[in-house]
This record gives C-alpha cells, structure tokens and sequence, in this order.
C-alpha cells in the first residue's frame, strides 16, 4: 500500500510511484491489495511519456495492475502529480532504465503483456546500439511473460521497423499474432496516444507488431547467423559481412 515518504513532497495527494527498494522481486497483488483469486493481471507500459495511453489501459480494466516505467525522471515526477489528483488507484510508477526494472521487478512468466509505443529509433548509424528493442531485452521480455502474454510494439520509423521485425521474429518463445503479416499498419489497441493521432491524421506511416508468449521457458535468442527477412513495405538491413 502507499505510504508517505519525505522525499516525495512535490506530489500534492498519494504518491504512486516505487522505489529500488520496493522491487526486489515485488509482491503485487500486495502493492494493488487485490485479491489473490484470481490471480492479478499486470500490463507493463515501458516509457510511457505523457500517460495518456497508461491512463486508459488502466481505466478499461479496473481490476488489473498496471506499472509504468519511465527514465526520464521529470516526466514520472509529471505523471505521478497528475495521477494523484485522479480516481485511479491501479497504476504505479517506477522510475528506471527499462532493462533494469523488467529484470528486477517481475518474476517469469508473470506479466500480461508489455506495451512499448515509439521508442527512440536512435536513427543514427552510431547511435543505434542504444535501441531499446534489441535481442537481449525481448528475450528478457519473453521470460517474463505469461502463457499467452502479449508484447505489443509501436513504431513510426521505417528503418527501426525492419530492426525490430528482425529481433522479434527470431526470439524463441514468441510467435508473431499478426502472422501472415508482419505488422499493421493500424493499431488494434481502442485507443491511440495524442502524438499518434497527430501523425496517422498527418498521413505518417505506423508500424504495430503484436507477438505472443508460447513457453516462457524456452525464450532464449536464436543464434544462427543469417540475415533478417525481406519485408514488404520496409527498407532490408544490410547483411552481416564475413
């Protein structure tokens, strides 16, 4: 449950958001005080922005647990103020590197599903090893999904498309929800971000993947070295030299 702490005085009613300390492999359906039966839905919302897509998810499903997880600390600091003059009382906050929270704060298998809209493409050819979608992270991302779960990616970026086609399809342990196709071109979500609805109105091209969990156990990276699949609609990555 939420408790007073010195150092949140900015936020003017409850403060929402967790500490490191509080997530050493949390207790959430203790963190909600929800009931144990049935076990608790938790949806994961990474780099959530401006919270308006959190909020909804949050306000459709009342009963589930929703966590959003920003670095940017001025942005949670935003959200956490807004949060506390709301009715809801199914979102928490962490403040954190998205890899480290994930690994930290959500045992195997547990999660619902992961939502991450228009992650930095880091469009630079030396920038592009920061990308938040990269094989290692999905991998993680798979483990800690539920039978069923689902890993719901949104991006603008052509370039980063063709990137994020190629890491999703060769984690062992998801398949691809959208299959035949590779993506959508529309969102299935009933409801988009404020920026996402400027640039779809704007003519801009979105790409939407939707993968999901078969058994978490065996998600792991394929290692065969062999270039990523010829996608209609997305520029091919170079292949790997010799």
């Amino acid at each position: 449950m939420p408790r007073s702490r010195s150092v949140a005085r900015e936020i003017p009613g409850v403060d929402w958001r967790l500490w490191p300390g509080e997530l050493a492999q949390p207790d959430w359906t203790e963190i909600f005080a929800a009931p144990s039966d049935p076990p608790l839905r938790i949806h994961v919302d990474i780099g959530f922005g401006r919270g308006e897509f959190l909020t909804e998810l949050a306000r459709r499903e009342p009963d589930a647990g929703f966590i959003g997880i920003e670095r940017d600390f001025e942005r949670v600091l935003k959200f956490a103020r807004q949060l506390s003059r709301m009715p809801i009382r199914n979102i928490r906050l962490i403040g954190s590197a998205a890899e480290w929270a994930v690994r930290e704060a959500f045992a195997d298998a547990s999660v619902t599903s992961f939502w991450i809209n228009f992650p930095d493409p880091w469009p630079k050819r030396d920038h592009r090893r920061r990308r938040l979608i990269a094989p290692r992270f999905v991998a993680e991302l798979a483990r800690k999904l539920a039978p069923g779960g689902g890993l719901y990616v949104a991006t603008d970026d052509a370039d980063y498309a063709a990137a994020i086609d190629a890491v999703l399809s060769r984690v062992r342990g998801l398949y691809n929800a959208h299959s035949p196709d590779r993506f959508r071109n529309r969102r299935s979500a009933p409801h988009t971000t404020r920026f996402e609805q400027q640039w779809t109105q704007g003519g801009r091209q979105c790409f939407y993947f939707q993968y999901r969990s078969r058994a978490p156990s065996v998600a792991t990276v394929l290692t065969a070295d062999r270039p990523p699949r010829s996608v209609p609609g997305l520029p091919e990555l170079p292949r790997k030299r010799a």
